[in-house]
């Protein structure tokens, strides 16, 4: 028992909470019976769901309403964009360039309504797919690590398709699904779950890595004149070289190390302020400073790339 009231919090033991039961036998009835001393428990063991217990015990009732209709606000505002967004990527970025294109249809008329059917169609499908998702996650950290982990490698490709003429539609397809094929690898051969394995990630985005960029070398290219299009609208930097010589002109003006410079400047500050903020909301000094010094690195750095890019 005296190892347990010396405890600061559940983690420098773990089975403090276990110590808790075998030690005190009147400890359900207690907790029963007594409201604080539940509470109390509650909040120190049950770290996840003390959101919901500080709105539970400190909000009014009028409160609690309008909070309860806030979240179903945000819910429904989340899904609805979710959805409509993935059908519109569906319908126009893959059934209606690759598999039914809008000359095969009589008249425009017909076109649109058959894509809004299969928007319709696609939206219940990808609902149907989320809620089968949703039985096979117990917690937001489960959801989260799913996220991220079905996400592994697609930024690299979407990053780069700004300053490599090679990259096309089928390497964002290909970026986009081989994720939840390491996601499936990962979990169901090797039983690795991100974030408490951490290989996990790594294998995903190395695998995706991999395919993406072979499937861009086996696939042609997109058509020329597209990529001329593209290129006079936005002139991007980097590897546009046969894209250049196609429309005649010369490369733009560039400083990549600026850019990178203000990339990673700009990510230092944003975590480093979030961070940051919640160390001083918890009180952690020390931790606080160290966030708030990166911080104002990032910033000076971010701040000079785009600087030296102003200048170009």
């Amino acid at each position: 028992m005296a190892k347990i009231i010396t405890l600061k919090n559940d983690k420098q033991h773990p089975v403090a909470k276990a110590d808790l039961v075998k030690y005190i036998p009147e400890y359900n009835n207690l907790r029963a019976s007594n409201p604080d001393f539940k509470k109390t428990v509650d909040y120190m063991y049950e770290t996840r769901l003390g959101y919901v217990y500080a709105m539970r015990d400190f909000l009014p009732s009028g409160l609690k309403g309008l909070l309860l209709v806030a979240f179903l606000a945000a819910y429904m505002s989340t899904i609805s964009t979710q959805l409509n967004w993935g059908a519109s990527y569906f319908v126009n970025d893959l059934y209606k360039r690759f598999l039914r294109k809008e000359q095969t249809f009589s008249d425009t008329k017909t076109a649109d309504k058959h894509y809004v059917t299969a928007a319709r169609i696609f939206t219940l499908v990808a609902m149907a797919i989320s809620l089968f998702a949703t039985t096979q996650i117990s917690s937001i950290r489960g959801v989260w690590g799913f996220v991220v982990e079905c996400g592994a490698g697609l930024g690299l490709v979407l990053i780069l398709r700004w300053y490599w003429w090679r990259i096309n539609a089928w390497s964002e397809i290909a970026a986009t699904a081989t994720p939840f094929i390491g996601y499936s690898i990962s979990k169901f051969y090797f039983g690795w779950s991100f974030p408490d394995n951490p290989e996990a990630l790594f294998f995903t985005v190395g695998i995706t890595t991999v395919v993406w960029i072979a499937v861009t070398f086996i696939t042609k290219p997109e058509p020329i004149n597209v990529l001329g299009s593209f290129y006079e609208r936005v002139q991007p930097g980097g590897a546009w070289k046969p894209v250049r010589q196609h429309l005649n002109t010369t490369a733009p003006s560039e400083n990549l190390w600026a850019l990178l410079f203000s990339w990673v400047g700009a990510i230092l500050f944003t975590y480093s302020l979030l961070f940051g903020i919640g160390k001083i909301i918890f009180g952690e000094w020390i931790l606080a400073a160290e966030l708030a010094t990166t911080a104002l690195a990032g910033f000076l750095l971010m701040r000079f790339g785009m600087r030296k890019t102003e200048a170009k």
